[in-house]
């Protein structure tokens, strides 16, 4: 198999990207790597980390800034790092994408080059969380890729991520939620209410609403709600969990007596294991669910390890099939979700910025 990494894409490029590949081509010599990029500043971040010979490097002059407008810079930008990435994908010369850089832009750029499935109205970032029980993993979607949502949008993210956790993670029966501030049905929004009103339609193990609590409990394994809404929760979420760590630290430091230094000893590995659990760099990448192709997202700050992990997302996400199997289940779902309301449209239409 053989993949992209975007090299210029995150806060820490090309460095930290271009040494996470290279972990990651050590780790899998048996598939290929496409590092895009400027060659000047590349190729010694390569030397330096003693690239396999599975590496390749394809030249870009051009990089979409973190700050940048998202689809007039992937526009303008005809030889950006992920322009060149994305054709690459296109043109059936990989079979995957990851960057870490403008996930605004990666989503413009996959919905520009690559087109959406046949009845995917927009695309969206599907993050994982920890949970507390049952399959010990929680799906998010949209974490952020769509500020603005429609009911119909909602209902497409519930079924993305009910298949892309039955092919990948192998969960039978995914349980499906709506994100809102209440149980109740009578809580929520217009949006929420008609989302749920569709969901009752499906043939979905649909449970209704649950709290923003109930991403960790493992009382449902999908949860759906919008882009601003779902980005909020996932920074808010990767806030708690380096709060937590740090309150932990310092109360051990502010007490400093042998009991709480030892404590601190003995409960090391179960607190780095926790901090595991937590790290958004254990999970790498969140895929872009609803596009014509695999393109994953890696956090801005992604460290090699991230950036290692995310191409292991990737890979596993086309071993698995997956792309076969959302093509099918959004198809299957014609039955009940509702048509386009502007009707047929070019796949490059209604790209967000």
């Amino acid at each position: 198999m053989r993949l992209v990494l975007d090299a210029m894409g995150g806060d820490h490029a090309p460095d930290a990207v271009v040494e996470g590949g290279v972990l990651f081509a050590r780790a899998y010599p048996g598939h290929e790597l496409v590092l895009v990029g400027d060659a000047m500043r590349v190729r010694p971040v390569l030397e330096r980390a003693g690239a396999p010979a599975n590496v390749q490097l394809h030249h870009a002059s051009e990089v979409v800034e973190m700050d940048d407008p998202a689809s007039a810079a992937f526009r303008r930008k005809r030889d950006s790092s992920l322009r060149v990435g994305f054709a690459l994908v296109r043109q059936g010369e990989a079979s995957a994408l990851v960057s870490a850089g403008n996930s605004g832009a990666v989503m413009a750029g996959g919905m520009l080059t690559l087109g959406r499935i046949p009845g995917v109205e927009r695309p969206a970032i599907a993050a994982l969380f920890p949970a507390l029980k049952g399959n010990g993993r929680c799906l998010l979607l949209d974490a952020g890729a769509n500020v603005d949502c429609r009911p119909s949008h909602l209902a497409q993210f519930a079924v993305l991520g009910e298949a892309y956790l039955r092919t990948r993670l192998g969960v039978k029966r995914p349980r499906v939620a709506v994100l809102s501030n209440g149980e109740e049905p009578s809580k929520g929004t217009q949006l929420t209410r008609d989302a749920s009103a569709l969901l009752r339609r499906s043939d979905l193990e649909f449970v209704g609403y649950v709290e923003g609590k109930d991403l960790f409990s493992g009382d449902v394994e999908v949860v759906v709600t919008d882009g601003f809404t779902g980005n909020i929760v996932l920074k808010t979420s990767e806030g708690v969990g380096m709060g937590i760590t740090g309150l932990l630290r310092q109360a051990i430091e502010k007490r400093g007596g042998l009991p709480e230094k030892l404590g601190a000893l003995l409960l090391k590995p179960t607190l780095a294991g926790l901090r595991r659990v937590m790290d958004y760099a254990e999970y790498g990448g969140a895929p872009l669910l609803g596009l014509q192709g695999v393109g994953i997202v890696a956090h801005g700050r992604s460290s090699p390890r991230a950036i290692h992990n995310a191409l292991v997302t990737a890979l596993q996400h086309v071993r698995a099939g997956v792309q076969e199997e959302l093509t099918r289940c959004i198809a299957n779902a014609a039955s009940w979700l509702p048509p386009h309301p502007r009707g047929r449209k070019h796949e490059t239409e209604e790209v967000p910025d």
